[in-house]
């Protein structure tokens, strides 16, 4: 079926029925206010191909199965979409404009494809509204001709790419995947390794152009021409080894689930006489091994889990979770908050650092989010904390705030949730609605 997004139903034949039409929608538009013009997003049949000029909005899920097409219009999206298996989505001159719900986590309204789907993008764009920051989860085949985004992220599993002038927040490539791109513009390059990776990466800069092949994580590849980046971001999992040489500006992401202290460093770490090994073994139980020569360390990512029993100190991290049974111990650091969560029944504990980054989201969009999140049967402890950002409690979570240097930007509740605050001689419960 071919819809007219001008006409608002689909092609017929007669002329003069259709200018009529035409006609009179062009009247009603110009005197409706802007916002009156969007109308709700036709059903997504297999082989539909729908054309605008036009302005559509879709709440909810959007689940498309078969052969869907959009052109030439603008669609506001409330909600995540599921790409079915074997399915195809063509957009060409399609601007897409992504909403989450107050306080949603990233990818909340983002992209998934239920096995392997085929994604073809041309003259198009995609921004957030708010503070929605859009992910695409893709598997199977990507063409991608003149994509531009705002604080949105494509991930990559099993797939086939093609990418020419993408201009993304992060581009993760990983399990398998095979990319040839030009003209690329990235915030973040990123790939997770596999559970027993032997990798290595080296000369790949910061903020200026470069070409080069490269061997990433899971056994994923990519060719990569005129590619500029801020950060190289690599995922360390299971007991998988990494040597990095001479990189501009890296972010580095680790599972943990073991034991011992570490110190994440920031700034240049390691030489060719003397390269940084993390962690350092006599300190630590971990199996994973980085080797750092000459590499701009700017932040680190910690997810833990499992019976993990870690403290981190003098440490900069981005973002930090404790999940299972882990117990965590932060100390004189400074933690973005980027997304920073305790859940299951992990313990945290985090003391004289600074907890939170909404003051820099005008220089990295995706902190516009930063926020404490406890779930499950956590239990967490702030003492003394500079807090930069907002904490919400729910389920039956457990917090105490202690001394708190700035106090947090807002406090929500819900569930069984309780968080007490501690200033010198008075303790205040927090209670009511989240």
């Amino acid at each position: 079926m071919f819809w007219n997004a001008t006409a608002g139903r689909p092609a017929q034949d007669g002329l003069a029925i259709s200018m009529r039409l035409i006609c009179a929608l062009a009247m009603l538009l110009t005197a409706l206010p802007a916002g009156a013009a969007e109308a709700p997003l036709p059903a997504l049949r297999d082989g539909i191909t729908i054309k605008g000029p036009g302005r559509f909005r879709h709440d909810g899920q959007l689940t498309i199965q078969g052969t869907v097409r959009l052109q030439q219009l603008t669609l506001d999206l409330h909600g995540p979409i599921r790409l079915e298996a074997g399915s195809t989505l063509q957009l060409e001159d399609v601007h897409l404009i992504v909403s989450d719900p107050l306080g949603a986590p990233n990818g909340t309204s983002g992209l998934r494809c239920v096995g392997p789907a085929k994604v073809v993008i041309r003259d198009s764009t995609m921004a957030p509204s708010g503070t929605a920051h859009p992910m695409w989860q893709l598997q199977g085949d990507l063409d991608v001709e003149n994509f531009r985004t705002q604080n949105s992220e494509f991930h990559l599993e099993h797939v086939r790419a093609r990418l020419d002038h993408l201009t993304i927040f992060e581009l993760e490539i990983s399990h398998d995947s095979d990319v040839v791109a030009h003209h690329l513009t990235l915030v973040f390059l990123s790939t997770h390794s596999g559970d027993d990776d032997r990798l290595s990466f080296s000369d790949i800069p910061a903020d200026r152009p470069f070409s080069k092949t490269l061997a990433l994580g899971s056994g994923a590849k990519a060719t990569l021409h005129d590619v500029r980046l801020q950060f190289f971001l690599l995922y360390v999992h299971g007991q998988s080894q990494a040597t990095l040489e001479r990189m501009g500006r890296v972010q580095l992401a680790i599972f943990p689930r073991c034991s011992g202290r570490m110190q994440l460093p920031r700034g240049y770490v390691g030489s060719t006489m003397k390269p940084a090994i993390f962690p350092e073994p006599s300190f630590t139980d971990c199996a994973f091994r980085l080797s750092l020569n000459d590499v701009n360390v700017d932040t680190w990512d910690v997810y833990s889990g499992g019976a993990a029993d870690l403290t981190f100190t003098n440490s900069r991290i981005d973002e930090l979770t404790a999940g299972d049974h882990a117990r965590v111990t932060v100390r004189d650091s400074m933690v973005y908050a980027d997304w920073l969560a305790a859940s299951g029944d992990a313990r945290l504990d985090v003391a004289d650092s600074t907890v939170g980054a909404l003051s820099l989201a005008a220089q990295r969009p995706d902190l516009a989010t930063s926020q404490i999140r406890l779930t499950g049967s956590s239990q967490s402890v702030f003492s003394r904390v500079r807090f930069d950002c907002g904490i919400f409690a729910g389920d039956q979570a457990h917090a105490d705030i202690r001394g708190s240097i700035v106090p947090p930007k807002y406090i929500r509740r819900g569930g069984a949730a309780m968080v007490q605050v501690e200033n010198g001689t008075t303790t205040r419960k927090v209670e009511g609605q989240p």
